[in-house]
């Protein structure tokens, strides 16, 4: 079920990412959170095991992610033109790639023994 949950919360994550738009800068910090989670991410579920630091780490970041989307969904919710640049600048490759990092270490995680005290 946490998989399944977490799955969902990606794909709401992923959606929101490219249905909401916002100006370059604000997708590079969303796109910088996303690295960053899952640079933890990775390195937490290494040994299949999350600690309480670790889980720590990750909510702290989530949070941030979470915050800062809403701020993002608030501020740009009926742009229609900052929606459409932003998904053409979220559709390079290299940022489709952080996406999909991001969106596998979260599935990752779920696996981990300590995954339910997770945000």
């Amino acid at each position: 079920m946490r998989k399944s949950i977490l799955f969902i919360l990606a794909s709401s994550i992923l959606l929101f990412v490219s249905s909401c738009s916002s100006s370059k800068a604000d997708v590079k910090k969303m796109l910088k959170m996303y690295e960053e989670y899952t640079e933890v991410a990775i390195k937490a579920s290494s040994d299949k095991i999350l600690d309480e630091k670790e889980i720590e780490e990750l909510n702290k970041i989530n949070d941030k992610i979470e915050k800062f989307g809403k701020e993002m969904d608030n501020k740009y919710e009926a742009d229609e033109d900052a929606t459409k640049e932003f998904e053409s600048y979220l559709s390079e490759d290299k940022n489709e790639k952080i996406v999909k990092k991001y969106t596998k270490a979260l599935m990752v995680l779920w696996s981990c023994e300590g995954a339910e005290n997770l945000k």
